[in-house]
């Protein structure tokens, strides 16, 4: 009877410390080519994003900046200047989780065409 009560002990207490479940809820492509800094999207309430790439097609010396606040470069994608006369071309499909709230903008990027690759989940209970 001890050890029936401590295991339904134990199974309780794990269950309290969990942080809930994911849910696949959809795919997106976020994506534009207009010139400027343009705000691609927000992670909805009770949703996280995981990127699963982004890129640009730049060519020549240009590169694309990519920002969680609208101002500051977090990452760059496109033509990367390396300096002096270096550049390194730098899209990625490595993957990151962005949480509820997070703005993703793209920056400083003239018309050409950038992209992010999204899957949302909901976070259940």
């Amino acid at each position: 009877m001890r050890i029936f009560i401590l295991f339904i002990l134990l199974i309780s207490i794990e269950t309290s410390l969990a942080q809930g479940n994911l849910q696949f809820n959809q795919a997106l492509l976020l994506n534009t080519n207009q010139a400027s800094n343009i705000l691609l999207g927000t992670v909805p309430v009770g949703k996280v994003w995981k990127v699963e790439g982004f890129g640009s097609g730049n060519s020549g010396a240009s590169e694309c900046g990519w920002s969680f606040d609208g101002t500051n470069a977090a990452f760059r994608s496109g033509n990367v200047y390396l300096g002096g006369s270096a550049y390194q071309s730098s899209n990625s499909t490595s993957t990151f989780w962005l949480p509820a709230g997070t703005t993703v903008y793209s920056l400083n990027c003239a018309s050409n065409y950038r992209w992010m690759s999204v899957i949302e989940f909901n976070i259940l209970p």
